[in-house]
């Protein structure tokens, strides 16, 4: 290698206060850390945790934590707890033939969670009282790295395409999904 090669101008990165490249990693963060097999599986646990806001916060562990799933099958929604007065909300929205799935995830108020695990509304309607709500690719892979990522947001839940909603059917996508798809 030359003095001047892979440096700007001869100067190296890490002499102007830049860190060196980011390269791709050999492993995944564990998001299934401090969990016991339970009703939520890891990719719609992975989307939710990557989404919610209070997940630093010890206090929010133990006896306020949810993971819970609410209905079956093409009505299956997930639960987890997001601070004091929110949960996150998910469900499984299709697949794309690169192996991975994706799921619509958001954010409701806790009593909305309470009214719908009593059962005193359907939870066809759940969406639409949430807010941040997203459209994540979760890729899983148990010999190297999986991955999650934003596929579309949508500023309210009427802008959610129905077929994304319950009590629709899982979606076999023809191709892969990209972000703002």
């Amino acid at each position: 290698m030359t003095e001047n090669e892979g440096s700007a101008g001869g100067v190296s990165p890490g002499a102007m206060g830049i860190g060196a490249p980011v390269i791709d990693p050999t492993q995944s963060t564990p998001l299934e850390d401090d969990e016991s097999p339970g009703d939520v599986p890891p990719g719609p646990l992975w989307a939710m945790k990557d989404r919610r806001h209070f997940h630093l916060l010890p206090e929010h562990r133990g006896a306020k934590r949810i993971r819970t799933c609410l209905g079956v099958g093409d009505n299956a929604i997930y639960v987890i707890d997001d601070g004091h007065v929110h949960c996150m909300i998910c469900r499984r929205v299709g697949a794309s033939p690169d192996g991975c799935t994706y799921y619509l995830v958001a954010r409701i108020a806790l009593e909305q969670f309470h009214v719908r695990a009593s059962g005193e509304h359907p939870l066809n309607d759940i969406f639409s009282s949430a807010h941040d709500l997203e459209l994540c690719g979760v890729f899983e892979d148990a010999t190297d790295v999986s991955n999650i990522f934003p596929v579309q947001h949508f500023e309210h839940a009427t802008d959610v395409p129905n077929e994304y909603l319950p009590p629709n059917p899982f979606i076999e996508f023809s191709q892969d999904l990209s972000a703002d798809s």
